[in-house]
């Protein structure tokens, strides 16, 4: 009991420590109550994130896109959200100067679930209760109760009550 009591401690005190260098590196990084974090996450310094209560993000996530993030929300280990498209219609122009495109939030409601590597693409909402598999490539829309998978994401039913 003492073991898990103070390896719970140490994961906390790991999680608070994450968060605060999250929030140095980005003055524009907000986040809710019992925020949690595994190591060797990014944060964009050029995005505006805010994340709600009871937040937990895995090892490795990729965050570089502006998003707002509910409450009671789950993110595997390497979760990205990805924000802008380099600009691809103007064939007289090389892709590595045509520019980025417009760069749109991403918002994730409450009591989501988004499975280990999936990559959510800018634009997208996911709402609530829904739950992302694993390895998915979300690029549009995700209704209420919803389960995506797959590249791209496709819906596979919806939960059951």
């Amino acid at each position: 009991m003492l073991i898990a009591s103070i390896k719970s401690t140490r994961r906390t005190i790991a999680g608070h420590y994450r968060r605060f260098i999250l929030n140095l590196r980005n003055s524009d990084f907000k986040t809710g109550q019992n925020f949690y974090c595994g190591y060797n996450t990014f944060i964009s310094t050029k995005n505006k994130i805010i994340v709600g209560d009871d937040f937990y993000m895995g090892n490795y996530c990729h965050l570089s896109a502006d998003a707002k993030i509910g409450n009671d929300v789950l993110f595997a280990s390497f979760v990205s959200l990805l924000g802008g498209d380099h600009k691809i219609d103007d064939i007289k122009t090389t892709i590595n100067k045509a520019g980025r495109d417009v760069f749109k939030k991403i918002i994730v409601e409450d009591n989501v679930w988004i499975g280990h590597g999936a990559i959510i693409m800018h634009g997208v909402t996911i709402k609530t209760g829904a739950i992302i598999a694993a390895g998915s490539v979300v690029t549009k829309d995700v209704g209420e109760n919803a389960i995506f998978a797959g590249n791209p994401a496709k819906l596979i039913r919806y939960r059951k009550l």
